[in-house]
């Protein structure tokens, strides 16, 4: 007689896919202008938004770094349930302008920002195109 598997651990998170919770906030944070990566990863998935501010999601939530350390030096981060992408990308959108203040973009990366077509390029969380298009001498 053998012995057979009646059980099997599911390799995917329990609520849903890594890479479509990805997906779903990276439409969101497009929304609100937000320029925004995905990488996958073997049951995780990144959503790279600003410097120091990528979001990872396992499919159950997402985590991302807070801007606050404890009081022993460790980073703190925040969490979102996965179930509610558009409060998620609020939150975000909230440390998103706290971390534009300390790092804004280069003069190279502002000159390719400027040639970019308006549905692409990055706008303050106000709704205002941050760039003035670059213009074109006659």
């Amino acid at each position: 007689m053998t012995d057979k598997l009646v059980w099997q651990r599911s390799v995917e998170s329990r609520s849903g896919d890594p890479s479509h919770a990805a997906a779903v906030l990276a439409e969101e944070l497009r929304n609100l202008g937000m320029p925004v990566d995905i990488h996958r990863g073997d049951r995780v998935a990144l959503v790279s938004v600003w410097i120091d501010l990528v979001v990872w999601t396992n499919g159950i939530s997402y985590h991302w770094w807070s801007g606050t350390v404890s009081a022993r030096g460790r980073w703190l981060y925040a969490y979102s349930p996965a179930n509610d992408p558009v409060a998620a990308a609020r939150r975000i959108a909230v440390r998103y302008a706290e971390l534009r203040k300390g790092h804004p973009f280069s003069g190279l990366v502002e000159e390719a920002q400027c040639v970019l077509p308006d549905d692409r390029r990055p706008v303050d969380l106000r709704g205002r195109h941050r760039f003035v298009p670059y213009a074109q001498p006659e």
